[in-house]
Protein backbone atom coordinates (compact mmCIF):
# COMPACT_ATOMS: atom_id res chain seq x y z
CA UNK A 1 0.00 0.00 0.00
CA UNK A 2 1.47 3.69 -0.87
CA UNK A 3 1.21 6.38 1.30
CA UNK A 4 -0.58 9.56 0.33
CA UNK A 5 1.03 13.61 -0.46
CA UNK A 6 -2.38 15.91 -1.32
CA UNK A 7 -0.91 19.51 -2.60
CA UNK A 8 -3.76 22.06 -2.23
CA UNK A 9 -2.68 25.60 -4.01
CA UNK A 10 -5.59 27.40 -2.48
CA UNK A 11 -8.10 29.43 -4.78
CA UNK A 12 -4.99 28.43 -8.20
CA UNK A 13 -8.62 27.95 -10.30
CA UNK A 14 -9.41 30.61 -12.42
CA UNK A 15 -11.39 32.43 -14.99
CA UNK A 16 -10.30 33.47 -18.60
CA UNK A 17 -9.17 36.79 -18.98
CA UNK A 18 -8.88 39.17 -21.38
CA UNK A 19 -5.66 40.83 -20.14
CA UNK A 20 -3.86 37.17 -20.41
CA UNK A 21 -5.19 37.10 -23.82
CA UNK A 22 -8.09 34.71 -23.03
CA UNK A 23 -6.35 32.62 -20.54
CA UNK A 24 -6.60 31.69 -16.32
CA UNK A 25 -3.73 32.87 -14.65
CA UNK A 26 -2.87 28.87 -14.57
CA UNK A 27 -2.57 28.64 -18.40
CA UNK A 28 -0.60 32.16 -18.80
CA UNK A 29 1.91 31.26 -16.41
CA UNK A 30 4.98 28.98 -17.61
CA UNK A 31 4.78 26.08 -15.51
CA UNK A 32 7.53 23.38 -16.51
CA UNK A 33 7.10 21.38 -13.43
CA UNK A 34 2.94 20.60 -12.78
CA UNK A 35 3.51 19.83 -16.58
CA UNK A 36 5.79 17.30 -15.99
CA UNK A 37 3.79 16.01 -13.31
CA UNK A 38 0.72 16.29 -15.35
CA UNK A 39 2.57 14.23 -18.25
CA UNK A 40 3.50 11.43 -15.24
CA UNK A 41 0.45 11.10 -14.08
CA UNK A 42 -3.45 11.36 -14.78
CA UNK A 43 -5.45 14.68 -14.53
CA UNK A 44 -9.52 15.59 -14.58
CA UNK A 45 -11.23 18.63 -13.25
CA UNK A 46 -13.24 18.65 -10.02
CA UNK A 47 -15.97 20.82 -7.96
CA UNK A 48 -15.02 21.18 -4.28
CA UNK A 49 -19.01 21.16 -3.42
CA UNK A 50 -20.51 21.12 -6.82
CA UNK A 51 -20.97 22.98 -10.19
CA UNK A 52 -21.37 27.06 -10.01
CA UNK A 53 -21.17 26.74 -6.27
CA UNK A 54 -18.40 29.19 -4.73
CA UNK A 55 -17.13 27.74 -1.66
CA UNK A 56 -14.92 29.06 1.70
CA UNK A 57 -11.95 27.33 1.81
CA UNK A 58 -13.09 25.71 5.09
CA UNK A 59 -16.13 24.33 3.44
CA UNK A 60 -14.03 22.93 0.46
CA UNK A 61 -11.46 21.43 2.77
CA UNK A 62 -13.87 19.09 4.84
CA UNK A 63 -15.77 17.98 1.38
CA UNK A 64 -11.98 17.10 0.35
CA UNK A 65 -11.18 15.00 3.20
CA UNK A 66 -14.54 13.16 2.65
CA UNK A 67 -16.42 14.35 5.75
CA UNK A 68 -20.12 15.62 4.15
CA UNK A 69 -21.71 18.83 4.47
CA UNK A 70 -24.57 18.06 6.72
CA UNK A 71 -22.09 17.34 9.52
CA UNK A 72 -19.88 20.56 9.02
CA UNK A 73 -19.41 22.11 12.29
CA UNK A 74 -18.86 25.28 11.64
CA UNK A 75 -15.83 28.06 11.04
CA UNK A 76 -16.19 29.40 14.26
CA UNK A 77 -15.43 26.34 16.38
CA UNK A 78 -12.50 25.09 13.83
CA UNK A 79 -11.15 29.15 14.47
CA UNK A 80 -11.64 28.96 18.49
CA UNK A 81 -9.81 25.42 18.59
CA UNK A 82 -7.03 26.30 16.36
CA UNK A 83 -6.93 29.13 19.11
CA UNK A 84 -6.61 27.31 21.56
CA UNK A 85 -9.86 27.80 23.39
CA UNK A 86 -12.62 25.20 22.12
CA UNK A 87 -16.06 25.46 23.48
CA UNK A 88 -17.46 24.20 26.41
CA UNK A 89 -19.96 21.76 26.12
CA UNK A 90 -23.58 23.59 24.59
CA UNK A 91 -21.67 26.90 23.78
CA UNK A 92 -22.10 28.41 20.58
CA UNK A 93 -18.51 30.07 19.37
CA UNK A 94 -18.23 32.98 16.53
CA UNK A 95 -15.36 34.98 15.34
CA UNK A 96 -15.83 39.00 15.42
CA UNK A 97 -14.08 41.70 14.32
CA UNK A 98 -14.76 44.89 13.87
CA UNK A 99 -15.11 47.12 10.63
CA UNK A 100 -16.08 51.10 10.61
CA UNK A 101 -20.03 51.79 10.24
CA UNK A 102 -22.17 54.97 9.70
CA UNK A 103 -25.46 55.02 11.74
CA UNK A 104 -28.40 56.09 9.36
CA UNK A 105 -32.30 55.55 10.23
CA UNK A 106 -31.35 53.24 13.02
CA UNK A 107 -29.09 51.00 10.99
CA UNK A 108 -25.73 50.57 10.36
CA UNK A 109 -23.96 51.12 6.38
CA UNK A 110 -20.56 49.72 6.12
CA UNK A 111 -18.29 52.32 4.93
CA UNK A 112 -15.11 50.46 5.60
CA UNK A 113 -14.07 46.62 6.13
CA UNK A 114 -10.00 46.14 6.58
CA UNK A 115 -8.35 42.94 6.70
CA UNK A 116 -9.35 42.03 10.74
CA UNK A 117 -6.20 40.19 10.87
CA UNK A 118 -4.00 43.54 10.74
CA UNK A 119 -4.03 46.44 12.82
CA UNK A 120 -3.95 47.76 16.23
CA UNK A 121 -7.75 48.72 18.03
CA UNK A 122 -7.34 48.82 21.90
CA UNK A 123 -10.16 45.72 21.40
CA UNK A 124 -8.16 44.25 24.46
CA UNK A 125 -8.76 47.16 27.01
CA UNK A 126 -12.81 46.98 26.68
CA UNK A 127 -14.95 45.19 28.42
CA UNK A 128 -17.34 43.57 25.56
CA UNK A 129 -18.95 41.00 27.95
CA UNK A 130 -22.85 41.11 28.57
CA UNK A 131 -25.74 39.01 29.58
CA UNK A 132 -28.95 39.49 27.99
CA UNK A 133 -32.20 37.42 30.31
CA UNK A 134 -30.50 33.58 30.84
CA UNK A 135 -27.95 34.16 28.29
CA UNK A 136 -24.38 35.46 28.40
CA UNK A 137 -22.34 36.54 25.36
CA UNK A 138 -18.19 36.55 26.43
CA UNK A 139 -15.81 38.14 23.96
CA UNK A 140 -12.05 37.18 23.86
CA UNK A 141 -9.61 39.19 21.80
CA UNK A 142 -7.00 36.65 19.58
CA UNK A 143 -4.96 39.53 17.72
CA UNK A 144 -5.48 42.76 15.72
CA UNK A 145 -9.37 43.75 15.08
CA UNK A 146 -10.38 40.40 15.96
CA UNK A 147 -11.72 38.16 18.77
CA UNK A 148 -14.17 35.29 19.32
CA UNK A 149 -17.47 35.74 20.83
CA UNK A 150 -18.69 32.81 22.98
CA UNK A 151 -22.63 32.57 23.55
CA UNK A 152 -24.06 30.24 26.76
CA UNK A 153 -27.23 30.35 28.19
CA UNK A 154 -28.65 27.29 30.92
CA UNK A 155 -31.37 26.78 27.83
CA UNK A 156 -30.82 25.43 24.61
CA UNK A 157 -28.85 27.56 22.01
CA UNK A 158 -27.92 26.86 18.37
CA UNK A 159 -25.17 27.47 15.91
CA UNK A 160 -27.65 27.86 13.02
CA UNK A 161 -27.61 31.28 12.85
CA UNK A 162 -26.65 34.06 10.06
CA UNK A 163 -23.95 36.15 9.70
CA UNK A 164 -24.31 40.19 10.84
CA UNK A 165 -20.94 40.90 8.07
CA UNK A 166 -22.41 41.75 4.79
CA UNK A 167 -18.44 41.40 3.83
CA UNK A 168 -19.13 44.23 1.36
CA UNK A 169 -18.76 48.16 1.79
CA UNK A 170 -22.48 49.80 1.01
CA UNK A 171 -23.80 47.33 2.46
CA UNK A 172 -25.85 47.13 6.36
CA UNK A 173 -24.60 45.55 9.11
CA UNK A 174 -27.19 42.89 9.19
CA UNK A 175 -29.17 41.07 11.54
CA UNK A 176 -28.02 37.77 12.92
CA UNK A 177 -31.45 35.70 11.79
CA UNK A 178 -32.21 31.78 12.34
CA UNK A 179 -31.50 29.53 9.60
CA UNK A 180 -34.31 28.01 8.04
CA UNK A 181 -33.16 24.32 8.43
CA UNK A 182 -32.28 25.27 12.17
CA UNK A 183 -33.33 21.73 13.73
CA UNK A 184 -34.30 24.18 16.47
CA UNK A 185 -35.35 27.24 15.53
CA UNK A 186 -36.52 28.38 19.29
CA UNK A 187 -32.85 27.86 20.19
CA UNK A 188 -31.72 29.88 16.94
CA UNK A 189 -33.57 32.18 17.57
CA UNK A 190 -32.54 33.10 21.34
CA UNK A 191 -28.92 32.92 20.08
CA UNK A 192 -29.48 35.43 17.31
CA UNK A 193 -31.44 37.96 19.71
CA UNK A 194 -28.49 37.51 22.00
CA UNK A 195 -26.17 38.37 19.26
CA UNK A 196 -27.87 40.93 17.75
CA UNK A 197 -28.20 42.54 21.56
CA UNK A 198 -24.46 42.27 22.13
CA UNK A 199 -23.82 44.28 18.53
CA UNK A 200 -25.42 47.00 19.53
CA UNK A 201 -24.14 47.09 23.03
CA UNK A 202 -20.37 46.64 21.90
CA UNK A 203 -21.52 49.93 19.53
CA UNK A 204 -22.26 51.31 22.30
CA UNK A 205 -19.39 50.50 24.44
CA UNK A 206 -16.73 50.95 21.72
CA UNK A 207 -18.39 54.61 21.30
CA UNK A 208 -17.99 55.44 24.51
CA UNK A 209 -14.26 54.16 24.72
CA UNK A 210 -13.25 57.12 21.55
CA UNK A 211 -14.79 55.35 18.32
CA UNK A 212 -17.69 56.08 17.72
CA UNK A 213 -17.37 54.62 14.05
CA UNK A 214 -16.09 50.86 15.09
CA UNK A 215 -18.86 48.16 14.75
CA UNK A 216 -18.08 44.69 15.76
CA UNK A 217 -19.80 42.11 13.48
CA UNK A 218 -20.14 38.47 14.26
CA UNK A 219 -19.93 35.52 11.67
CA UNK A 220 -19.05 31.85 10.94
CA UNK A 221 -21.28 30.56 14.36
CA UNK A 222 -20.13 27.07 15.76
CA UNK A 223 -20.50 24.21 18.01
CA UNK A 224 -18.84 21.66 19.89
CA UNK A 225 -18.54 18.63 17.21
CA UNK A 226 -16.82 14.99 17.22
CA UNK A 227 -16.44 13.69 13.87
CA UNK A 228 -15.47 10.05 12.96
CA UNK A 229 -11.45 10.86 13.47
CA UNK A 230 -9.40 10.17 10.22
CA UNK A 231 -6.96 7.43 11.30
CA UNK A 232 -10.18 5.57 12.11
CA UNK A 233 -12.05 6.42 9.11
CA UNK A 234 -9.38 5.98 6.25
CA UNK A 235 -6.86 3.88 8.25
CA UNK A 236 -4.56 6.36 7.36
CA UNK A 237 -2.66 8.45 10.50
CA UNK A 238 -3.09 11.67 9.16
CA UNK A 239 -1.15 15.20 9.04
CA UNK A 240 -1.80 18.89 7.61
CA UNK A 241 1.03 21.37 7.42
CA UNK A 242 -0.76 24.56 7.17
CA UNK A 243 -0.35 27.97 8.51
CA UNK A 244 -2.98 29.81 10.64
CA UNK A 245 -5.84 28.77 13.64
CA UNK A 246 -8.32 27.52 10.83
CA UNK A 247 -6.35 24.57 9.81
CA UNK A 248 -5.35 23.83 13.32
CA UNK A 249 -8.69 23.80 14.08
CA UNK A 250 -9.64 21.76 11.29
CA UNK A 251 -6.49 19.17 11.71
CA UNK A 252 -8.04 18.94 15.61
CA UNK A 253 -11.74 18.35 14.62
CA UNK A 254 -10.78 15.48 11.94
CA UNK A 255 -7.97 13.60 14.11
CA UNK A 256 -5.05 14.81 12.07
CA UNK A 257 -1.89 15.93 13.06
CA UNK A 258 -1.18 19.63 12.39
CA UNK A 259 2.20 20.92 11.92
CA UNK A 260 2.94 24.60 11.19
CA UNK A 261 5.83 25.85 9.48
CA UNK A 262 5.44 29.63 9.53
CA UNK A 263 3.60 30.96 6.50
CA UNK A 264 5.49 33.45 4.59
CA UNK A 265 3.60 34.64 1.69
CA UNK A 266 6.53 36.74 0.54
CA UNK A 267 8.23 34.41 -0.92
CA UNK A 268 5.45 31.85 -2.00
CA UNK A 269 8.50 29.40 -3.29
CA UNK A 270 10.51 29.30 -0.18
CA UNK A 271 7.04 28.47 1.74
CA UNK A 272 5.56 26.17 -0.53
CA UNK A 273 9.20 23.93 -0.74
CA UNK A 274 9.35 24.35 3.00
CA UNK A 275 5.89 22.36 3.63
CA UNK A 276 6.85 20.30 0.84
CA UNK A 277 10.10 19.22 2.75
CA UNK A 278 7.73 19.19 5.77
CA UNK A 279 5.62 16.65 4.01
CA UNK A 280 7.59 14.21 2.90
CA UNK A 281 10.06 13.79 6.49
CA UNK A 282 6.75 13.04 7.85
CA UNK A 283 5.43 10.25 4.80
CA UNK A 284 9.09 8.75 5.87
CA UNK A 285 8.15 8.02 9.31
CA UNK A 286 5.26 7.23 10.65
CA UNK A 287 2.27 9.27 8.65
CA UNK A 288 0.65 7.82 5.92
CA UNK A 289 -1.31 10.93 4.25
CA UNK A 290 -0.31 14.65 4.84
CA UNK A 291 -1.84 17.33 3.51
CA UNK A 292 0.32 20.33 2.27
CA UNK A 293 -1.09 23.66 2.03
CA UNK A 294 -0.25 26.88 0.80
CA UNK A 295 -2.43 30.09 0.67
CA UNK A 296 -0.57 31.99 -1.92
CA UNK A 297 -2.60 32.01 -5.13
CA UNK A 298 -5.81 32.65 -3.15
CA UNK A 299 -3.95 36.14 -1.45
CA UNK A 300 -2.58 36.75 -4.95
CA UNK A 301 -5.96 36.67 -7.22
CA UNK A 302 -8.09 38.76 -3.74
CA UNK A 303 -5.44 41.64 -5.29
CA UNK A 304 -7.78 41.64 -8.65
CA UNK A 305 -4.82 41.44 -10.70
CA UNK A 306 -4.31 38.50 -13.22
CA UNK A 307 -0.57 38.88 -14.17
CA UNK A 308 0.05 39.34 -10.13
CA UNK A 309 -1.86 36.14 -9.59
CA UNK A 310 0.07 34.26 -13.09
CA UNK A 311 3.51 35.39 -11.23
CA UNK A 312 3.23 33.91 -8.30
CA UNK A 313 1.76 30.18 -9.63
CA UNK A 314 5.29 30.58 -11.63
CA UNK A 315 6.91 31.17 -8.07
CA UNK A 316 4.98 28.14 -6.81
CA UNK A 317 5.70 25.74 -10.04
CA UNK A 318 9.81 26.42 -8.87
CA UNK A 319 9.04 24.78 -5.41
CA UNK A 320 7.26 21.81 -7.13
CA UNK A 321 10.50 20.92 -8.55
CA UNK A 322 11.29 19.21 -5.81
CA UNK A 323 8.03 16.61 -6.67
CA UNK A 324 9.97 16.10 -9.64
CA UNK A 325 13.44 16.07 -9.08
CA UNK A 326 13.04 13.60 -6.22
CA UNK A 327 10.31 11.31 -8.65
CA UNK A 328 8.31 10.68 -5.52
CA UNK A 329 5.66 8.79 -6.97
CA UNK A 330 8.08 6.04 -8.06
CA UNK A 331 8.46 6.05 -4.29
CA UNK A 332 5.28 4.52 -3.16
CA UNK A 333 3.49 7.72 -2.88
CA UNK A 334 0.48 8.48 -4.54
CA UNK A 335 0.69 12.83 -5.42
CA UNK A 336 -1.81 14.85 -6.02
CA UNK A 337 -2.88 18.23 -6.68
CA UNK A 338 -5.11 20.28 -6.91
CA UNK A 339 -7.19 23.70 -5.37
CA UNK A 340 -9.87 23.80 -3.27
CA UNK A 341 -11.70 26.06 -5.20
CA UNK A 342 -11.44 29.21 -8.04
CA UNK A 343 -10.58 32.57 -6.86
CA UNK A 344 -11.28 35.28 -9.54
CA UNK A 345 -8.16 37.47 -9.72
CA UNK A 346 -10.68 40.38 -11.68
CA UNK A 347 -14.57 41.35 -10.86
CA UNK A 348 -16.45 41.35 -8.01
CA UNK A 349 -16.52 37.73 -6.43
CA UNK A 350 -14.36 36.85 -3.34
CA UNK A 351 -14.34 33.03 -4.75
CA UNK A 352 -16.23 31.55 -7.48
CA UNK A 353 -18.39 28.33 -8.67
CA UNK A 354 -15.60 27.00 -11.59
CA UNK A 355 -14.04 23.86 -11.40
CA UNK A 356 -10.56 23.23 -10.61
CA UNK A 357 -7.70 21.46 -12.50
CA UNK A 358 -7.06 18.18 -10.75
CA UNK A 359 -3.60 15.72 -11.39
CA UNK A 360 -2.77 12.31 -9.78
CA UNK A 361 0.49 10.75 -10.40
CA UNK A 362 1.60 6.72 -8.32
CA UNK A 363 0.30 4.06 -7.13
CA UNK A 364 -2.04 2.68 -9.49
CA UNK A 365 -3.25 5.90 -11.39
CA UNK A 366 -2.31 5.07 -14.56
CA UNK A 367 -1.43 7.80 -17.11
CA UNK A 368 -3.58 9.55 -19.73
CA UNK A 369 -2.25 11.95 -22.77
CA UNK A 370 -2.58 15.54 -20.58
CA UNK A 371 0.60 17.14 -20.68
CA UNK A 372 -0.16 20.53 -19.76
CA UNK A 373 -1.73 21.39 -16.69
CA UNK A 374 -4.62 24.29 -17.02
CA UNK A 375 -8.19 24.74 -16.42
CA UNK A 376 -8.60 23.97 -20.19
CA UNK A 377 -5.93 21.37 -20.45
CA UNK A 378 -7.61 19.04 -17.99
CA UNK A 379 -10.49 18.39 -19.04
CA UNK A 380 -9.27 15.85 -21.53
CA UNK A 381 -7.84 14.21 -18.79
CA UNK A 382 -9.27 10.52 -17.97
CA UNK A 383 -10.19 11.22 -14.34
CA UNK A 384 -13.27 13.05 -15.98
CA UNK A 385 -14.97 15.49 -13.57
CA UNK A 386 -15.38 14.93 -10.30
CA UNK A 387 -16.74 16.04 -6.73
CA UNK A 388 -14.65 17.09 -3.64
CA UNK A 389 -16.13 13.75 -1.81
CA UNK A 390 -14.80 11.86 -4.46
CA UNK A 391 -11.37 13.12 -4.02
CA UNK A 392 -10.32 10.89 -0.91
CA UNK A 393 -12.03 7.73 -2.63
CA UNK A 394 -9.86 7.86 -5.45
CA UNK A 395 -6.79 8.28 -3.78
CA UNK A 396 -7.11 5.10 -1.43
CA UNK A 397 -7.78 3.23 -4.62
CA UNK A 398 -4.76 4.52 -6.49
CA UNK A 399 -2.90 3.68 -3.33
CA UNK A 400 -4.02 0.20 -3.02
CA UNK A 401 -6.27 1.24 0.82
CA UNK A 402 -9.86 1.00 -0.61
CA UNK A 403 -12.09 -1.60 0.88
CA UNK A 404 -15.02 -2.96 -1.39
CA UNK A 405 -18.30 -1.58 0.02
CA UNK A 406 -19.70 -4.56 0.94
CA UNK A 407 -17.05 -5.77 3.75
CA UNK A 408 -16.74 -4.44 7.52
CA UNK A 409 -14.16 -5.49 9.55
CA UNK A 410 -14.32 -2.70 12.53
CA UNK A 411 -17.80 -1.68 14.51
CA UNK A 412 -17.47 1.92 12.98
CA UNK A 413 -17.93 2.54 9.05
CA UNK A 414 -14.46 1.86 7.27
CA UNK A 415 -13.99 3.90 4.04
CA UNK A 416 -10.43 2.13 3.01
CA UNK A 417 -8.63 -0.76 4.76
CA UNK A 418 -8.12 -0.64 8.70
CA UNK A 419 -5.40 -0.17 10.66
CA UNK A 420 -4.30 -3.62 12.11
CA UNK A 421 -4.46 -1.74 15.80
CA UNK A 422 -8.27 -1.33 14.89
CA UNK A 423 -8.82 -4.83 14.17
CA UNK A 424 -10.38 -7.17 17.24
CA UNK A 425 -9.28 -10.94 16.95
CA UNK A 426 -11.36 -13.32 17.96
CA UNK A 427 -9.78 -15.44 20.95
CA UNK A 428 -10.27 -18.11 22.83
CA UNK A 429 -12.26 -17.87 26.00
Amino acid sequence: MSKILLVILDGLGDRQHAVLDGRTPLEAADTPNLDALASAGACGTMYSIGPGRAPTSFQAHFALFGYPPEEYPGRGLLEAIGEGMPPEPGEVVLRASLLSAEESGGAFTVTHRPDPRHGECGLADIDLNATFGDVHVRFVHTDARQGLVYVSSAKALSHHVTDADPFREGLPVLAVQATEEAPDQDAAARTADALNAWMLLAHERLSAAGSPGEFMVTKWAGASYVAQPFPQRYGLNGACVASGPLYAGLASVVGMRHVETGCDLRDPRADLEKRIETALELLGGEIDFVHAHTKAPDHAAHKKDPARKRDVIERLDIALGLLVRERVWERDIVVAITADHATPSAGPLYHSGEAVPLLVLGGATGVDDVAVFGERACTRGMLGNLRGNDLMPLLLNAADRCVSTGERFTRTRQWAQPRVEDLVALRKQ
